[in-house]
Protein backbone atom coordinates (compact mmCIF):
# COMPACT_ATOMS: atom_id res chain seq x y z
CA UNK A 1 0.00 0.00 0.00
CA UNK A 2 1.47 3.32 -1.08
CA UNK A 3 2.22 5.81 1.74
CA UNK A 4 2.23 9.91 2.41
CA UNK A 5 4.33 11.52 4.98
CA UNK A 6 2.66 13.62 8.01
CA UNK A 7 3.88 16.77 6.75
CA UNK A 8 2.72 15.99 2.68
CA UNK A 9 -1.13 14.63 4.11
CA UNK A 10 -0.53 18.25 6.58
CA UNK A 11 -0.13 20.82 3.29
CA UNK A 12 -3.47 18.86 2.63
CA UNK A 13 -5.27 18.73 5.03
CA UNK A 14 -4.78 22.65 6.63
CA UNK A 15 -5.45 24.10 3.19
CA UNK A 16 -8.34 22.28 2.69
CA UNK A 17 -9.72 23.93 5.64
CA UNK A 18 -7.92 27.12 5.07
CA UNK A 19 -10.53 26.93 1.64
CA UNK A 20 -13.23 26.98 4.16
CA UNK A 21 -13.28 23.32 4.78
CA UNK A 22 -14.48 22.28 8.18
CA UNK A 23 -11.20 21.75 10.42
CA UNK A 24 -13.01 18.56 12.62
CA UNK A 25 -14.59 17.00 9.87
CA UNK A 26 -11.19 17.31 7.64
CA UNK A 27 -9.28 16.08 10.70
CA UNK A 28 -11.53 13.04 11.55
CA UNK A 29 -10.56 11.35 8.18
CA UNK A 30 -6.76 11.13 9.29
CA UNK A 31 -5.60 8.12 11.65
CA UNK A 32 -5.01 9.43 14.60
CA UNK A 33 -6.74 12.94 14.29
CA UNK A 34 -4.91 16.20 14.33
CA UNK A 35 -1.76 15.19 16.76
CA UNK A 36 -0.91 12.29 14.10
CA UNK A 37 -0.21 15.12 11.70
CA UNK A 38 2.34 16.39 14.31
CA UNK A 39 4.38 13.07 13.96
CA UNK A 40 7.57 13.87 11.64
CA UNK A 41 7.93 10.08 10.88
CA UNK A 42 4.58 9.19 10.61
CA UNK A 43 3.11 7.44 7.19
CA UNK A 44 -0.55 7.46 5.92
CA UNK A 45 -1.92 5.27 3.25
CA UNK A 46 -1.88 7.45 0.69
CA UNK A 47 -5.90 7.64 -0.25
CA UNK A 48 -6.21 9.57 2.88
CA UNK A 49 -5.21 12.33 0.95
CA UNK A 50 -8.06 11.53 -1.57
CA UNK A 51 -10.60 11.21 0.96
CA UNK A 52 -9.58 14.45 2.53
CA UNK A 53 -9.74 16.61 -0.73
CA UNK A 54 -13.17 14.91 -1.99
CA UNK A 55 -14.73 15.87 1.41
CA UNK A 56 -13.36 19.19 0.83
CA UNK A 57 -14.73 19.47 -2.20
CA UNK A 58 -18.51 18.41 -0.74
CA UNK A 59 -17.87 20.78 2.61
CA UNK A 60 -16.97 24.03 0.16
CA UNK A 61 -18.70 23.40 -3.13
CA UNK A 62 -15.36 24.14 -4.73
CA UNK A 63 -14.76 21.52 -7.35
CA UNK A 64 -11.42 22.51 -7.86
CA UNK A 65 -10.07 22.19 -4.38
CA UNK A 66 -7.27 20.13 -5.57
CA UNK A 67 -5.65 22.57 -8.37
CA UNK A 68 -5.88 25.44 -5.34
CA UNK A 69 -4.38 22.96 -2.46
CA UNK A 70 -1.39 22.66 -5.08
CA UNK A 71 -0.99 26.04 -5.74
CA UNK A 72 -0.14 26.66 -2.44
CA UNK A 73 2.94 24.38 -2.86
CA UNK A 74 6.26 25.96 -1.94
CA UNK A 75 10.00 23.71 -1.42
CA UNK A 76 9.51 24.49 2.14
CA UNK A 77 6.12 22.23 2.03
CA UNK A 78 8.28 19.52 1.37
CA UNK A 79 10.45 19.81 3.82
CA UNK A 80 14.66 18.80 3.66
CA UNK A 81 13.64 17.62 0.19
CA UNK A 82 12.21 20.83 -0.41
CA UNK A 83 15.03 22.73 0.67
CA UNK A 84 17.38 20.64 -1.79
CA UNK A 85 15.20 21.40 -4.73
CA UNK A 86 15.19 25.49 -3.87
CA UNK A 87 18.99 25.22 -3.90
CA UNK A 88 19.26 23.44 -7.00
CA UNK A 89 20.85 24.68 -10.12
CA UNK A 90 18.25 24.10 -12.55
CA UNK A 91 14.85 22.71 -12.76
CA UNK A 92 16.23 19.34 -14.39
CA UNK A 93 18.84 18.84 -11.57
CA UNK A 94 15.34 20.07 -9.17
CA UNK A 95 13.21 17.50 -10.80
CA UNK A 96 16.06 14.56 -10.09
CA UNK A 97 15.81 15.75 -6.48
CA UNK A 98 12.68 15.23 -6.37
CA UNK A 99 12.61 12.00 -8.11
CA UNK A 100 15.20 10.59 -6.54
CA UNK A 101 13.76 11.39 -2.45
CA UNK A 102 10.35 11.55 -3.81
CA UNK A 103 8.92 7.88 -1.61
CA UNK A 104 10.34 10.54 1.57
CA UNK A 105 6.94 13.02 1.38
CA UNK A 106 5.05 11.10 -0.77
CA UNK A 107 3.94 7.88 -3.39
CA UNK A 108 0.91 8.56 -4.67
CA UNK A 109 2.77 9.27 -7.64
CA UNK A 110 5.39 8.88 -9.56
CA UNK A 111 7.56 11.56 -11.14
CA UNK A 112 9.39 11.39 -14.66
CA UNK A 113 10.90 13.56 -17.07
CA UNK A 114 11.53 13.19 -21.16
CA UNK A 115 13.51 15.45 -23.06
CA UNK A 116 12.81 15.93 -26.38
CA UNK A 117 12.10 17.83 -29.70
CA UNK A 118 12.96 21.03 -27.91
CA UNK A 119 9.82 20.64 -25.17
CA UNK A 120 10.07 18.93 -21.37
CA UNK A 121 7.29 16.71 -20.92
CA UNK A 122 6.81 15.73 -17.03
CA UNK A 123 4.69 12.50 -16.34
CA UNK A 124 2.96 11.30 -13.00
CA UNK A 125 1.96 7.72 -12.83
CA UNK A 126 -0.48 7.47 -10.24
CA UNK A 127 -0.46 4.89 -7.54
CA UNK A 128 -3.78 4.71 -6.95
CA UNK A 129 -6.89 3.06 -9.48
CA UNK A 130 -9.42 5.37 -10.74
CA UNK A 131 -9.09 7.89 -13.17
CA UNK A 132 -12.01 9.89 -11.70
CA UNK A 133 -11.02 9.68 -8.15
CA UNK A 134 -7.40 10.35 -8.25
CA UNK A 135 -8.78 13.89 -10.37
CA UNK A 136 -8.23 16.10 -7.58
CA UNK A 137 -4.86 14.35 -6.42
CA UNK A 138 -3.37 14.88 -9.93
CA UNK A 139 -4.64 18.20 -10.09
CA UNK A 140 -3.11 18.93 -6.84
CA UNK A 141 0.29 17.66 -7.94
CA UNK A 142 0.53 19.14 -11.20
CA UNK A 143 -0.58 22.59 -9.62
CA UNK A 144 2.31 22.11 -7.18
CA UNK A 145 4.90 21.25 -10.11
CA UNK A 146 3.53 24.60 -12.10
CA UNK A 147 3.44 26.75 -9.08
CA UNK A 148 7.16 25.98 -7.46
CA UNK A 149 8.45 25.98 -11.02
CA UNK A 150 7.40 29.40 -11.32
CA UNK A 151 8.63 30.11 -7.88
CA UNK A 152 12.36 28.45 -8.71
CA UNK A 153 12.41 30.04 -11.77
CA UNK A 154 11.56 33.70 -10.19
CA UNK A 155 9.48 33.66 -13.62
CA UNK A 156 5.91 33.70 -12.76
CA UNK A 157 4.47 34.61 -16.31
CA UNK A 158 3.03 31.09 -18.48
CA UNK A 159 5.87 29.01 -20.10
CA UNK A 160 3.73 26.25 -19.61
CA UNK A 161 3.05 24.49 -23.36
CA UNK A 162 0.78 22.19 -22.96
CA UNK A 163 -1.31 20.57 -19.62
CA UNK A 164 -3.05 17.04 -19.99
CA UNK A 165 -5.22 15.59 -17.84
CA UNK A 166 -6.52 12.15 -18.60
CA UNK A 167 -10.05 12.44 -16.30
CA UNK A 168 -13.17 14.24 -17.75
CA UNK A 169 -13.72 18.19 -18.46
CA UNK A 170 -14.89 19.43 -15.42
CA UNK A 171 -16.98 21.66 -17.30
CA UNK A 172 -17.11 25.71 -18.15
CA UNK A 173 -17.64 26.93 -14.71
CA UNK A 174 -13.65 25.83 -13.77
CA UNK A 175 -12.40 26.68 -17.00
CA UNK A 176 -10.52 29.48 -15.84
CA UNK A 177 -8.93 28.68 -12.93
CA UNK A 178 -7.17 26.06 -15.17
CA UNK A 179 -6.18 28.38 -17.78
CA UNK A 180 -4.29 31.17 -15.14
CA UNK A 181 -2.38 28.42 -14.00
CA UNK A 182 -1.07 26.28 -16.99
CA UNK A 183 -2.22 28.67 -20.08
CA UNK A 184 -4.73 28.19 -22.65
CA UNK A 185 -3.42 24.21 -23.89
CA UNK A 186 -5.42 22.49 -21.04
CA UNK A 187 -6.54 19.28 -22.90
CA UNK A 188 -8.99 16.42 -20.53
CA UNK A 189 -9.61 12.93 -21.89
CA UNK A 190 -6.02 12.40 -22.45
CA UNK A 191 -4.14 9.06 -22.58
CA UNK A 192 -2.21 10.20 -19.75
CA UNK A 193 -1.49 13.13 -17.40
CA UNK A 194 1.51 15.22 -18.41
CA UNK A 195 2.82 19.11 -18.40
CA UNK A 196 4.59 19.80 -21.74
CA UNK A 197 6.95 23.21 -21.30
CA UNK A 198 9.99 24.49 -23.31
CA UNK A 199 13.25 22.31 -22.56
CA UNK A 200 15.40 25.19 -22.47
CA UNK A 201 13.81 26.48 -19.42
CA UNK A 202 15.00 22.89 -17.89
CA UNK A 203 18.69 24.19 -18.11
CA UNK A 204 17.98 27.73 -17.33
CA UNK A 205 20.56 28.87 -13.81
CA UNK A 206 18.38 29.36 -11.00
CA UNK A 207 18.68 32.24 -8.80
CA UNK A 208 18.94 30.52 -5.52
CA UNK A 209 21.49 27.88 -6.56
CA UNK A 210 23.48 26.69 -3.94
CA UNK A 211 25.59 23.19 -4.88
CA UNK A 212 26.86 22.83 -1.59
CA UNK A 213 23.88 23.12 0.43
CA UNK A 214 22.56 20.46 -2.22
CA UNK A 215 25.15 17.93 -1.08
CA UNK A 216 24.52 18.78 2.58
CA UNK A 217 20.63 17.88 2.01
CA UNK A 218 21.40 15.40 0.08
CA UNK A 219 23.57 13.81 2.43
CA UNK A 220 20.81 13.29 4.82
CA UNK A 221 18.13 12.49 2.51
CA UNK A 222 20.25 9.42 1.16
CA UNK A 223 20.21 8.53 5.03
CA UNK A 224 16.47 8.91 5.36
CA UNK A 225 15.39 7.53 2.61
CA UNK A 226 17.47 3.70 3.67
CA UNK A 227 15.58 4.54 6.89
CA UNK A 228 12.23 4.90 5.27
CA UNK A 229 13.10 1.63 3.17
CA UNK A 230 14.60 -0.41 6.45
CA UNK A 231 12.35 1.16 9.36
CA UNK A 232 13.09 4.10 11.40
CA UNK A 233 15.22 3.88 14.48
CA UNK A 234 14.51 5.64 17.88
CA UNK A 235 17.66 8.00 18.01
CA UNK A 236 16.53 9.04 14.13
CA UNK A 237 12.80 9.62 15.30
CA UNK A 238 14.41 11.88 17.84
CA UNK A 239 16.43 14.06 15.58
CA UNK A 240 13.55 14.24 12.59
CA UNK A 241 11.17 15.17 15.73
CA UNK A 242 14.44 17.77 16.50
CA UNK A 243 14.49 19.56 13.41
CA UNK A 244 10.53 19.84 13.06
CA UNK A 245 10.78 22.03 16.17
CA UNK A 246 13.74 24.28 14.72
CA UNK A 247 12.28 27.55 14.41
CA UNK A 248 9.00 27.19 16.56
CA UNK A 249 10.97 27.61 19.62
CA UNK A 250 13.74 26.07 21.95
CA UNK A 251 13.15 22.00 21.26
CA UNK A 252 13.34 19.89 24.46
CA UNK A 253 13.02 16.76 25.86
CA UNK A 254 9.43 17.81 27.03
CA UNK A 255 8.34 18.50 23.71
CA UNK A 256 10.08 15.55 21.67
CA UNK A 257 8.63 13.17 24.00
CA UNK A 258 4.97 14.38 23.59
CA UNK A 259 5.15 14.57 19.51
CA UNK A 260 6.52 10.55 19.98
CA UNK A 261 3.81 9.60 22.52
CA UNK A 262 6.32 8.92 25.38
CA UNK A 263 6.69 10.37 28.54
CA UNK A 264 10.22 12.07 29.19
CA UNK A 265 11.26 9.29 31.66
CA UNK A 266 10.48 6.60 29.41
CA UNK A 267 12.09 8.07 26.18
CA UNK A 268 15.11 8.79 28.48
CA UNK A 269 15.25 4.94 29.12
CA UNK A 270 14.33 3.86 26.00
CA UNK A 271 17.38 6.18 24.28
CA UNK A 272 20.13 4.93 26.89
CA UNK A 273 18.98 1.10 25.73
CA UNK A 274 20.02 2.34 21.91
CA UNK A 275 23.31 4.14 22.91
CA UNK A 276 22.75 7.65 22.71
CA UNK A 277 21.44 10.38 25.31
CA UNK A 278 18.75 12.99 24.13
CA UNK A 279 21.79 15.47 25.20
CA UNK A 280 24.07 14.30 22.16
CA UNK A 281 20.92 14.03 19.54
CA UNK A 282 20.34 17.78 20.34
CA UNK A 283 23.61 18.54 19.96
CA UNK A 284 23.74 16.83 16.47
CA UNK A 285 20.32 18.37 15.30
CA UNK A 286 21.53 21.49 16.21
CA UNK A 287 24.62 21.02 14.08
CA UNK A 288 22.79 19.79 10.97
CA UNK A 289 20.22 22.37 11.15
CA UNK A 290 23.16 25.63 11.84
CA UNK A 291 25.20 24.41 9.08
CA UNK A 292 22.42 24.77 6.74
CA UNK A 293 21.19 28.04 7.69
CA UNK A 294 24.52 29.25 7.49
CA UNK A 295 25.21 27.70 4.13
CA UNK A 296 21.52 28.86 2.79
CA UNK A 297 22.76 32.53 4.02
CA UNK A 298 19.09 33.71 4.21
CA UNK A 299 18.95 34.25 7.57
CA UNK A 300 20.81 36.58 10.10
CA UNK A 301 23.17 35.36 13.19
CA UNK A 302 19.96 36.23 15.78
CA UNK A 303 17.55 34.65 13.15
CA UNK A 304 19.33 31.52 13.63
CA UNK A 305 20.73 31.40 17.45
CA UNK A 306 16.43 31.39 18.05
CA UNK A 307 15.71 28.60 15.10
CA UNK A 308 18.11 26.31 17.03
CA UNK A 309 17.04 27.08 20.09
CA UNK A 310 20.16 29.49 21.52
CA UNK A 311 19.58 31.29 24.19
CA UNK A 312 21.45 33.99 22.69
CA UNK A 313 23.57 35.01 19.63
CA UNK A 314 26.61 34.28 21.48
CA UNK A 315 25.94 30.67 23.02
CA UNK A 316 25.08 30.00 19.56
CA UNK A 317 28.46 31.07 18.01
CA UNK A 318 30.13 29.87 20.74
CA UNK A 319 28.93 25.98 19.62
CA UNK A 320 29.29 26.79 16.11
CA UNK A 321 32.88 27.59 17.05
CA UNK A 322 33.08 24.52 18.92
CA UNK A 323 31.80 22.41 15.70
CA UNK A 324 33.56 23.75 12.73
CA UNK A 325 36.91 25.84 14.44
CA UNK A 326 35.49 29.18 13.18
CA UNK A 327 32.47 31.76 13.64
CA UNK A 328 29.53 31.52 11.41
CA UNK A 329 30.60 34.70 9.54
CA UNK A 330 33.93 33.48 8.83
CA UNK A 331 32.52 30.12 7.97
CA UNK A 332 30.05 31.65 5.24
CA UNK A 333 32.72 33.97 3.99
CA UNK A 334 34.43 30.82 3.46
CA UNK A 335 32.15 29.22 1.42
CA UNK A 336 31.51 32.12 -1.07
CA UNK A 337 34.95 32.98 -1.69
CA UNK A 338 36.75 32.09 -5.10
CA UNK A 339 38.63 28.72 -4.93
CA UNK A 340 42.53 29.55 -4.95
CA UNK A 341 43.67 28.92 -8.13
CA UNK A 342 46.87 25.87 -8.29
Amino acid sequence: MPTVSSAYLSNYAETCIALGAPAQKIYALVPGGRTALDQPDERFAADVVVRVLDAAAEFTGNETVGLRVGMQFRPASFLDVGYALSSAGTIKQALEINTRYQALTQEIVRTSLEISGGLARIRCAPALPGVEAMRRVMEAVFAGYATIGFWLLRDHGSPIEAMQFRHRDPGPACREVYETLFGKGVKFGAKEDMLVFRADLVVRPLPGENQALVRLLTERLETRLAALEEGVSLPEKVRNCLHMQMGRGRPGMAGTAKLLGFTERTLRRRLSAAGVSFADLLQAARKEAAEIYVREGKLSLTEISHATGYSDQSAFVRAFRGWHGVSPGAYRRALSAPPEES
